[in-house]
């Protein structure tokens, strides 16, 4: 399959189902660290953004929670996707055309969220956004910091 452009694969046929799309996110070599710490940072911050969204849920009810959750799913998604493409063995694009791709998707999730939801409170909405672009990068840079 890429032969022709002068690389090999160790992919045989059985990549042709599922597997194909899997071993397109591998991590190359190079990238497992970043990767790791990437995909670390955005876990952190979706159990932080799920305990949080559970405890406005029940303080102040369950569509403030889910308007939470699903403000944060919007960006957590798109943050995903582009940290496994850009670390990626066949990386999908260059970072700039990824980091575009990555808020055109955040916008068409919000522009989806409210017209499937038009009752969502665009301020839980907001603030799970803003928990979501604010929390890996917190963590990535105390996982960075030298330990005393």
């Amino acid at each position: 399959m890429l032969k022709g452009l002068g690389l090999s694969t160790t992919l045989g046929p059985a990549s042709q189902g599922g597997e194909g799309i899997l071993a397109r996110f591998a991590a190359s070599g190079p990238f497992e660290g970043t990767r790791t710490r990437l995909l670390h940072a955005t876990g952190v911050a979706a159990a932080f953004i799920a305990a949080t969204a559970v405890f406005a849920g029940v303080m102040r009810g369950f569509d403030v929670g889910l308007d939470l959750a699903l403000g944060a799913l919007v960006v957590l998604v798109p943050s995903f996707w582009v940290a496994l493409s850009l670390t990626a063995r066949r990386s999908a694009g260059s970072a700039v055309w990824m980091g575009l791709a990555r808020y055109t998707a955040a916008a068409v999730g919000f522009a989806l969220l409210f017209a499937l939801r038009p009752s969502s409170s665009p301020g839980m909405v907001l603030l799970g956004s803003i928990l979501a672009l604010l929390i890996p990068p917190i963590v990535l840079a105390r996982r960075q910091r030298p330990i005393k």
